[in-house]
């Protein structure tokens, strides 16, 4: 099975860095959330079919406030 959703992290330049894919937005969101509380940072869900950003997610190290 091919799987339409990438995950990706941006790096400290701004480039996208591909970490997985998922199936479904649900796991797609839930791996994000997953990987956004080990390492944060900016990450985004994209979608191959509609060639689009279908979610994304910003996450602050505690001590950036």
């Amino acid at each position: 099975m091919n799987a339409p959703l990438d995950i990706f992290r941006k790096d400290v330049q701004g480039n996208p860095l591909w970490l997985d894919c998922a199936a479904d937005l649900q796991a797609a969101r839930f791996r994000l959330t997953e990987l956004a509380t080990l390492t944060p940072g900016e990450y985004f869900v994209f979608d191959q079919r509609t060639q689009e950003i279908a979610y994304s997610l910003v996450r602050l190290n505690p001590g950036d406030f």
